[in-house]
Parts: structure tokens; C-alpha cells; sequence
């Protein structure tokens, strides 16, 4: 089933091969895996002037052509480092669809990122990229130094909000990728909460035996047909944000592999509200996967 990443690539900014994107990529690289190092280059101010865009054209190339050495200085950094590696700086715009195009053209199997370096969480067009792009975007909020011990595949086998039935076994497999090339535990997470309890406090209690013995069942049989250990199956009550975050603080979690799923009349603008809570809440890694033919 594991298919691992032959090719990855990597959003960067400048030539240090210490930023976080670079760092994580390099930890994910093996013997056959290909890097390569993209930075998007956009000025607004060098867009146009009055709506004649050539009269900026010699800047942007300046610009440009600055940024493309830095990434061949980063480029040749990850060489002394024995990885196989290549990169551009490219004007381009909106960040999305950039991505999009890159990923595509270049056959890419994972794209990473680290929202972090281009400032506080996520601009809107990270967002979009993380919701259009078609192949695995890995969203980088640790240092490299952060070994990932404790995958965690998040799941629902109920298929919850029109869920693709092959988007489970999507994630699973991308987290049975990274278990791989980490040598990391891997779990397969339901989170659900049973509504039928919430009092007039909205409390949520502790435990249900029944329902959640039926829901492990289901975890365990979507274990079995992606090819894994049932016991890796893990049901708790509560949002999944919420889980998550008291798994990370027991250090149980230590990167996140979950489905996102684009809603809306505009769907290539807004991802579902689960995905949204873990990616802005989450203080780990989280790999975002993408139905193999969303809707």
C-alpha cells in the first residue's frame, strides 16, 4: 500500500536549508525521493502602473532573478547534504493556484509548507491553497527537531457531512507513508459526540460503552481493509479538535493526517469547519489529504 514520496514540493524563502518547510522535507526524503524547492515571488506594487504592467517588468525580473539565487544557494545546500534536489523562483499569483499548477506540472506527491515563516497562522490564500491543491499538503507548525513518534489518522467511517467512502483510506494511507519513512506509532482516531446526552449545560459525558464499542468495530473493519493492524483503532468522545489537542498534551499526537473536504457554493474557497478547527487549533504537524476524485 505505501507508495512513499518520490517527489516533494517544498514552498521556500531564502537559501537557509534551516526554515521549517525545508528542515521537515529533508527528515521525509529517501533514497528515490526528488525535493523541489519552489518560492512564489509577488510584489503588488510591481503589478502595474495605471494598468500598463510592462513599465514594472524589468523590476520584477530583478526581483526575481534575486530571489532564483537564493533558491540555487538552497538548492546546492541540500545537495552537500546528499538529497537530490532542484528549485525556481517563479512571479506568480494567487498563491493557490500557483501551487496548483506547480504541483501538477511537476507531478508532485506531497506539498509542504510552513505558514509560520510568512508570518501569524494563515493568510486566506494558504487556506485556499490547502483546500484546492489535489495532492497531500503537509502544514509544518514544529521544528524539524520534533520527531514525529505518534501519527495520528484521523477517520470517520460514518462518512459524516457526505464524507467520500475513499477518503479514509486515503488517510491511512498517507499515514501509513509517514509511519514508514518515521518509524512513528500509528493510530486510526473516530471522534464523535453523542448529542442525545448534551444537557441544558452542554456537558458531554465521560464514556458510552455501546456506542462507542460499535464505532471501534466500524474503525477496526476500515483498518482491515486498508491493510493495517485493527488494533491501531482509537475512539474517543468529543470534537476532534478537542481530542486532538488533549492527545498532544499527553504527547500522544505529534502530526495529524486528516481529510479535507472543500464546502460551499465556492468550493475552492472554504474547507469544512473540522479541518478548519484542527489546522488553526492544532499545535502540531497536520497532513491535509484530498479525495482521490472530490465532488
Amino acid at each position: 500500500m505505501s507508495r512513499m514520496f518520490r517527489k516533494i514540493l517544498v514552498l521556500a524563502r531564502g537559501p537557509d536549508p534551516a526554515q521549517p518547510a525545508v528542515q521537515r522535507a529533508m527528515l521525509l526524503a529517501r533514497r528515490n525521493t526528488r525535493l523541489a524547492v519552489l518560492d512564489l515571488v509577488h510584489e503588488p506594487m510591481l503589478d502595474s502602473y495605471m494598468g500598463n504592467s510592462a513599465i514594472y517588468e524589468p523590476l520584477r525580473a530583478r526581483v526575481v532573478a534575486e530571489r532564483a539565487l537564493q533558491v540555487k544557494q538552497l538548492v546546492a545546500a541540500l545537495h552537500e547534504r546528499g538529497l537530490d534536489a532542484d528549485g525556481k523562483a517563479a512571479w506568480d499569483y494567487p498563491l493557490d493556484e500557483a501551487v496548483v499548477r506547480e504541483a501538477l506540472s511537476q507531478n508532485a506527491d506531497l506539498v509542504v509548507i510552513a505558514p509560520g515563516a510568512r508570518g501569524a497562522g494563515f493568510t486566506h490564500n494558504e487556506w485556499r491553497m490547502v483546500s484546492a491543491c489535489p495532492v497531500p499538503v503537509l502544514i509544518v507548525k514544529t521544528p524539524a527537531e520534533t520527531k514525529y513518534r505518534h501519527i495520528v489518522a484521523a477517520v470517520d467511517p460514518f462518512h459524516t457531512h457526505s464524507k467520500p467512502d475513499d477518503l479514509d483510506l486515503a488517510i491511512l494511507a498517507h499515514a501509513h507513508d509517514l509511519q514508514t519513512g518515521t518509524r512513528a506509532t500509528l493510530s486510526a482516531l473516530h471522534c464523535f459526540v453523542p448529542f442525545e446526552y448534551f444537557g441544558s449545560d452542554l456537558t458531554i459525558p465521560a464514556s458510552d460503552a455501546p456506542a462507542t464499542d460499535a464505532r471501534r468495530e466500524e474503525v477496526e473493519k476500515l483498518l482491515r481493509q486498508a491493510g493495517l493492524q485493527a488494533s491501531a483503532a482509537r475512539v474517543e468522545i468529543g470534537p476532534t479538535h478537542e481530542v486532538i489537542n488533549k492527545l498532544v498534551d499527553r504527547d500522544e499526537a505529534s502530526v495529524v493526517v486528516m481529510g479535507v473536504l472543500a464546502r460551499g457554493r465556492i468550493k475552492e474557497w472554504l474547507i469544512g469547519s473540522t479541518a478548519e478547527r484542527v489546522l488553526h487549533g492544532v499545535p502540531v504537524d497536520v497532513l491535509a489529504v484530498k479525495p482521490a476524485h472530490p465532488r
